[in-house]
C-alpha cells in the first residue's frame, strides 16, 4: 500500500529536474489503479519555471517524448507539480499506440493500451513497416527518463508525432 504523497491528476503540469534546469512534462493518463502513468514531455531544458501560463501555449504535437512511466517521482514530490492545465481535454493528450521488438525473431509488435490500464495491452498485433516509428513500448522510471530525455534535448531535433498512430 502506498503512503499518502504529493497528489497529481491528468491535465497537470510538472517540473522534471535535469542537470542543467527543468525539463516540464503532462500527465496525460492517470489510472485508477496502479503506478504507471502515461507521460509527455517538452524541451527546452528551462532554468526556472516561474509562469505556468506559458504552458497553456504547449500541444501534444510538440512533445519530444511521450511514455509510459512509473509515478514514483511524482508521488514522491521530486517531481513538483506546477498547476493545472486550464483549458485540459484528455482527447486533446491522446493514447499513441506503442513498438515492441520479439527477443529471439525481432518481430515487430503494434502495442496499444486502454487509457484506463497502462499496465495490460488491449491490442497486439504484428507492426506495419510504419508502426517502427512509434514510441518504445516499456515503462520508464525515473533515471532512465532523465536519461533519455537529457539526449532528446540535447539533439534539439523537432519531433513528428504522426496522428494516424495514435489510439483515442
Amino acid at each position: 500500500m502506498r503512503t499518502t504523497g504529493q497528489t497529481y491528476k491528468e491535465g497537470d503540469w510538472f517540473a522534471v529536474p535535469m542537470a542543467h534546469g527543468f525539463a516540464v512534462g503532462l500527465v496525460a493518463r492517470r489510472p485508477k489503479r496502479g503506478p504507471i502513468v502515461l507521460g509527455y514531455f517538452f524541451g527546452p531544458c528551462r532554468e526556472q519555471i516561474q509562469d505556468i501560463g506559458a504552458l497553456e501555449q504547449i500541444r501534444a504535437e510538440q512533445a519530444s517524448l511521450i511514455c509510459r512511466l512509473r509515478d514514483g517521482a511524482l508521488h514522491r514530490g521530486l517531481w513538483r507539480v506546477l498547476g493545472h492545465h486550464p483549458h485540459w481535454r484528455r482527447k486533446d493528450w491522446p493514447l499513441p499506440a506503442f513498438h515492441r521488438r520479439e527477443g529471439l525473431s525481432g518481430r515487430g509488435i503494434r502495442v496499444e493500451y486502454d487509457g484506463d490500464d497502462l499496465t495490460t495491452p488491449a491490442r497486439e498485433a504484428e507492426a506495419g513497416v510504419t508502426d517502427l516509428g512509434l514510441p518504445e513500448d516499456m515503462v520508464f522510471d525515473q533515471d532512465r527518463l532523465i536519461s533519455v530525455l537529457t539526449k532528446l534535448l540535447a539533439e534539439k531535433k523537432p519531433v513528428t508525432i504522426d496522428p494516424t498512430h495514435w489510439v483515442r
